[in-house]
């Protein structure tokens, strides 16, 4: 969906456009639209520690900061135009997570 670009851009006075306004009063409204249709919202189970969530949330901020753009937006739009920069970036998305994953979950023990 390209959301940290959408916020990003948000929070700067330049980027305050009423399509970015309204996309992320969606992205907020939507869960309640959703109880409001089918009566219940889906369940969710969440297996993490609070902290390894926060940190997982910066860690995704930072790295989406540092590859201009996240992983949606390279891995779907970039792959998509055949951007070189895209492939790389997916690519060491995709390894970074997984190096992640690995170490907290089976070296941590998170």
């Amino acid at each position: 969906m390209g959301v940290s670009g959408i916020a990003t851009n948000l929070l700067s006075r330049r980027g305050i456009t009423d399509w970015r306004v309204l996309f992320m009063i969606g992205l907020l409204l939507s869960p309640s639209i959703y109880y409001l249709i089918f009566g219940a919202l889906p369940e969710v189970e969440v297996t993490s520690s609070l902290p390894l969530l926060i940190g997982g949330g910066l860690l995704v901020g930072v790295g989406s900061a540092m590859g201009s753009g996240c992983t949606s937006g390279h891995s779907v739009c970039g792959i998509a135009r055949l951007a070189p920069g895209s492939l790389v970036i997916t690519v060491i998305f995709m390894v970074a997570g997984g190096v992640s994953v690995f170490v907290l979950k089976h070296l941590m023990g998170g």
